[in-house]
């Protein structure tokens, strides 16, 4: 995509900045990714995994606000977490069941990306922030991806 640049941080640490298209964002949503190391992963590589963060952070929120299966996510998130994302969907419903305009504000409106930040803390670990919105409300998911042969695999998906 035209904008995809990589670069290199004040510290000397290559990174990769650019704008990854989403459905509900009205404008690209902007991402910047560092390595904390000399590796072999290309701005290719790092566009690709901030789209799929990003599009992965949506799901998670979706999934623990109720409006999307935890299977549908088994194939990207480990079976641990997906269990800690499915326990945080129930004890929401809990909650959720006291507090009707919360409900509302929360459940029904979509989520809308607006910035991806991430590092590669290894060769095989990548950390994002995924920086939301449901309404007026803003939100930060925070998502650990680990390699697992030739796949990444978020073994963290942390909302809040």
């Amino acid at each position: 995509m035209q904008g995809d640049v990589q670069r290199r941080t004040a510290q000397g640490l290559p990174s990769d900045d650019g704008f990854i298209q989403i459905e509900l964002s009205k404008q690209p949503v902007p991402y910047h990714i560092v390595r904390c190391f000399e590796d072999h992963i290309t701005p290719e590589d790092s566009r690709s995994l901030a789209l799929s963060s990003c599009w992965l952070a949506c799901r998670c929120t979706d999934v623990m606000r109720g409006r999307l299966a935890p299977s549908m996510l088994q194939r990207n998130l480990t079976a641990n977490c997906l269990t800690k994302l499915e326990t945080m969907s129930h004890l929401l419903e809990n909650h959720l069941q006291n507090h009707r305009e919360l409900r509302e504000q929360f459940c029904f409106l979509p989520v809308v990306p607006h910035q991806i930040l991430g590092m590669f803390v290894s060769p095989v670990t990548l950390e994002l922030t995924a920086h939301l919105t449901i309404g007026r409300t803003h939100y930060w998911a925070n998502l650990v991806f680990k390699r697992v042969g030739s796949r990444w695999m978020c073994t963290l998906a942390d909302v809040g």
